[in-house]
Order: structure tokens, then sequence, then C-alpha cells
């Protein structure tokens, strides 16, 4: 060993421990949290699905992802696409996402968490096919929430507006007409006590009410073909036959009870009726009989004659009785007339 020369182990040492803490600090550097384990469901059997949205403002990894009021799944994680942003959901192996599902980002109470809402259309509700993994669920099948800043402005606009000065104004004007009508708020105040004391009183008879209710829309909502024919132009006019033949009945009906009662009156009816059923069968047969003469006649006679009028001469005769005829032919002749 060389004389002034320093141990080495305890720099060797030092410079081990150095190299291990550096190493142990960039290590802890590059831990994310939401890779740590959480508790709760972490879907790690599932399949993952892509929600496009608009914007997503603060969503949170690993939030939830519900449809039907239950968690199906949770945000595997975000990502910024051209278009807006790509959310990657993990989805419960057991649950089948209908294609045309509709994504929306809801909160629960005004300081929740912001979540993943699914919901069905129900239009369409067993007619589309399950979401497979990686698919997608577009653009046009969700609803982003509305910016912050839209929302201040909205905030802003309300309430530089005046709108609380109209509404305060309103309510010194109620408390100033108030006091002058005591009894009648009192009345009301009591009327209306009363009123939702009988309800709470009777508040089976209310659901009753209101089963019943829900019972006469489900049977309306059924019957949606049939309302349909009946407010149709063909179902108005049936309605229009219904109500005119109605009528009749109910005053035929009541007449009914009197015809049988006074119907000794229906004997002279019925012969003269029979006189008078013979005497059109004896015009029947007079027409008949008469109908073949006038059909010759007409036919025959009337119709080939002024179909094609004609005078035929057959002979010409002076008044002693002298034939000249023959004469009148030679002269037709002669004229060019006849051949």
């Amino acid at each position: 060993m060389m004389r002034g020369a320093r141990p080495a182990g305890p720099r060797r040492t030092f410079t081990a421990v150095v190299s291990f803490c550096a190493v142990t600090m960039s290590s802890c550097a590059a831990i994310n949290v939401s890779a740590l384990p959480q508790p709760g469901n972490s879907y790690r059997g599932g399949y993952d699905i892509v929600i496009e949205f608009a914007n997503v403002l603060n969503l949170p990894d690993r939030a939830k992802v519900v449809m039907d009021g239950t968690t199906v799944g949770i945000v595997e994680s975000t990502n910024i696409d051209k278009g807006g942003v790509d959310v990657t959901a993990r989805i419960d192996r057991s649950v089948e996402i209908p294609s045309d599902i509709h994504a929306v980002l809801q909160q629960a109470t005004i300081l929740g968490d912001i979540f993943v809402a699914l919901d069905r259309d129900q239009a369409t509700t067993g007619h589309t096919h399950p979401l497979k993994p990686n698919d997608r669920v577009p653009l046009s099948q969700t609803t982003s929430p509305p910016q912050l800043e839209d929302t201040i402005a909205n905030l802003a606009n309300f309430v530089a507006s005046g709108s609380l000065q109209r509404i305060q104004n309103t309510i010194i004007g109620i408390n100033r007409v108030t006091p002058e009508r005591t009894e009648q708020v009192r009345a009301i105040a009591r009327r209306m006590s009363a009123d939702l004391s009988d309800i709470g009183n009777n508040i089976d008879t209310v659901d009753k009410w209101l089963t019943g209710l829900a019972d006469t829309v489900n049977v309306m909502t059924n019957d949606i073909p049939l309302f349909q024919f009946w407010f149709s132009p063909q179902g108005l006019r049936s309605f229009d036959i219904s109500t005119r033949t109605g009528v009749y009945m109910s005053t035929l009906i009541p007449s009914i009870g009197s015809i049988y009662l006074g119907g000794y009156w229906l004997v002279p009816f019925l012969n003269s009726m029979g006189t008078a059923m013979g005497a059109l069968q004896k015009s029947k047969q007079a027409f008949e009989a008469e109908w073949r003469p006038w059909h010759k006649l007409f036919t025959d006679l009337y119709l080939p004659e002024d179909k094609y009028p004609a005078m035929n001469i057959i002979s010409v005769q002076t008044p002693d009785g002298r034939e000249v005829s023959k004469n009148v032919q030679d002269v037709l002749r002669m004229l060019g007339a006849v051949p």
C-alpha cells in the first residue's frame, strides 16, 4: 500500500448506495397511479369497445360504465383523435351491448364523478346485433356534456339580464299584498293541508287509480293499430254508418211492440198488396202481348225506312185510266236519269 493513499472501501460503498437510490427514484417516477391495483371489479375477463365523444371534460380513468341502472364496465383509457375523443371501455363478458346503443356522460350528483351511461333505443330493442370486441360506438350515437365556458356564459347572461332583480321585486310585491288578505291565504293553506292529508290517508286509493291508469295506457298502447284504423277515413265512415244504423234501429225497435199489438190492420194492407200485385201481373201480360206487334212495326217497317228513305214509283195513270209510266221512263232515260 502506498503512503498517503486512502482506503477504497468506504468510497465504493458510498457510490453503490447513491447508484441504488438513483435507480429506485427513477423507477418510482415511471409508476402510473392508474396502473396500481385498485379496489372494485376490473373486468379483466371482459372485452373492449370504443365510444366516440366530441369532448369528455374531466372523465377519469376507471370511471363507471352503466347500462339499465347497473355497472357493466369501466373506462380503460381516453385518446384524443382528430374528430373528438375515443373512450376505451372494458365491458363485462356476460353483458351484450346493442349496436344502436346511445352513450352519454352523466353525474349522479352535482359534485359526483362523471360516468358513461348507455341508453337503449326502445324502438329497436331486440332487433339489433350486439357489439363485438373492439367495435366502435360512432359519434352520432353519443352526447357530450356542454362546454364549461358555455355554461358560465349562460349563467352570467342570466345574472346580468336582471332576472334576479325581477324575482326579488316579485317576492316583495307578494309580501306587500299578502298581509292585506291574511284570512284568504290562511284559508288556502288550510284547504291545501286538508287536501294533502286526505291524499296521504288514501294513498292506497291513489295507488289503485295510478295502477288502473297504467293498465289502461298499456291496453291502449297494444291497440294502437286499432285506433289508427278508427281515425282513418275508412274508420270514420264506419262510425258514420254505425251512427245512422243506430238511429234507425232506435226508432224501429220501440215501434215493434205497437206493430205487434195493433197488427190487425196488416190484414187489409196485405189484401190490398195482393190485389196490386195481381193487377201488376196482368199489366205485365198485356204489355208482353202488345210488345211483339210494336217491336215488329219499329224493327221491320219504321227503322228500315228511316235508315234508307226512298220512293219506288210503280205506275203513273191519267184521270181516264191510261198508263203513262212508260213514257216517263223514256223521258228519264233520255235525260240520263235511268239506264
